[in-house]
């Protein structure tokens, strides 16, 4: 082999090693996605949904609007493992409309109302208060449950680009490549969620009904390394068939679609810190 063949495979392999190099340099390292505390100490996240409900009750068919709008404030303290939650609404706009009518309840009587509970860091959360919800809001939306999957679940293994974690329940999350905005890394998740359900919740009804609920949702979620959750996007389809019994004359099926989206927002109080000790207070 010449000396100049020989000086240009090296050439080569040095170049390939560089890059080699460079690929591993620009490569994210696998990452932790945990609540803390302090990301949730004072914050608030604006919500908006957007949804559409096709119904069919015996023959007849019907079709209805959702909307909601609102400023989710949270405070938050460290409990033990976990993390001692409450949140408020500090606006709220809803609204459910049909072609025969329009609902647009007065949201007032559920301003500030406290929702209290414990997070885990990876995002299941108990709650143990819930707020008074008014009958005329009850009827447009569902909002004593609204904590329960405000913030979205996290994987429980550090994940590197592309990588996958999925629980036994339905639950599948993916890590994005990252993005950039302004100087800020934005860690980003794929979340796919299916689940199944032998019991449903049918407005005029005050306890579930047997029946048969399928929801699968589509999403991501944008991540800050230090501030936690910036942004959750959901796609949501609810399918639910009721049999004809008991307080129900005629079967019921329905189809949910819903846009939901929760975005890390600034502005606003949060009255002093939450006390871990004290977190009905």
């Amino acid at each position: 082999m010449s000396r100049a063949t020989r000086l240009g495979l090296l050439t080569i392999a040095v170049a390939a090693t560089g890059g080699e190099a460079d690929a591993q340099r620009l490569t994210p390292p696998s990452a932790v996605f945990r609540y803390t505390s302090a990301q949730l100490a004072c914050v608030s996240f604006h919500e908006r949904s957007r949804g559409r409900l096709y119904a069919q009750i015996g023959t007849r068919q019907r079709r209805e609007t959702l909307q909601r709008d609102g400023v989710l404030r949270m405070r938050a303290a460290p409990a033990g493992s976990g993390i001692a939650l409450e949140a408020w609404y500090d606006s709220l706009a809803l609204s459910r409309e049909s072609p025969e009518t329009a609902l647009v309840p007065d949201t007032d009587g559920l301003l500030g109302g406290r929702y209290r509970g414990r997070l885990t860091p990876m995002g299941g959360y108990t709650a143990s208060v819930v707020p008074f919800v008014p009958d005329e809001i009850a009827e447009v939306a569902e909002m004593g449950g609204a904590m329960e999957d405000f913030l979205p679940p996290l994987p429980a293994i550090a994940l590197a680009v592309g990588q996958r974690w999925a629980d036994d329940r339905g639950l599948e999350l993916r890590r994005l490549p990252d993005s950039v905005a302004g100087r800020r890394v934005v860690q980003r998740l794929e979340l796919r969620a299916r689940t199944a359900s032998d019991t449903a919740a049918v407005r005029g009804t005050r306890t579930p009904l047997a029946a048969r609920e399928v929801t699968t949702e589509e999403g991501q979620v944008d991540w800050d390394p230090r501030l936690g959750l910036l942004r959750r996007a959901r796609r949501l389809v609810v399918e639910t068939a009721v049999p004809a019994g008991g307080p129900v004359r005629l079967p019921l099926r329905s189809r949910l679609e819903q846009q939901v989206t929760v975005v890390r927002v600034k502005g606003g109080e949060c009255e002093g810190m939450l006390d871990a000790a004290h977190p009905s207070r």
